[in-house]
């Protein structure tokens, strides 16, 4: 019996570290739409993250930006391509338009940046980063 107290207690301690590896940690609040401009609305499924400083150190060009951070959970963060795919359409919707496109694998990340310009050419920019059931992204406006 004292042997599956320790067993249990160490599978809670083992999943403990494994849920704080994550890439960036969400708030309980369910983001609707973008604070940056209301008028986007954010797929189901997205959350704010507590800090874009993850981002910011996978994509340091995102300095430049005032960056809002998100996350992707349940069924939504499964479905990574759809999810983006919802993401652009709403940014498109308002009138966001993507300019430019990149990608790259790090240490089993797939980081895609993708420029954007709005209806008036302000520079705009949205990075996702991907990594197993993983999907955050951010979405910044020039400073």
């Amino acid at each position: 019996m004292e042997k599956l107290k320790v067993l249990g207690l160490a599978f809670l301690l083992l999943m403990g570290g494994g849920l704080a590896q994550t890439l960036v940690e969400a708030t309980a609040v369910a983001a609707l739409a973008s604070s940056l401009d209301p008028a986007v609305r954010l797929p189901s499924g997205t959350y704010k993250a507590r800090s874009p400083e993850p981002l910011l150190q996978r994509f340091p060009e995102a300095k430049g930006y005032a960056l809002e951070a998100f996350v992707a959970k349940g069924i939504a963060s499964r479905l990574h391509a759809a999810f983006v795919q919802q993401v652009l359409t709403a940014f498109a919707a308002v009138g966001y338009f993507v300019e430019g496109q990149e990608e790259k694998v790090v240490d089993g990340e797939v980081r895609t940046k993708y420029l954007l310009r709005d209806s008036l050419g302000r520079p705009a920019l949205l990075v996702v980063v991907r990594k197993g059931e993983e999907l955050v992204y951010g979405f910044g406006k020039r400073k």
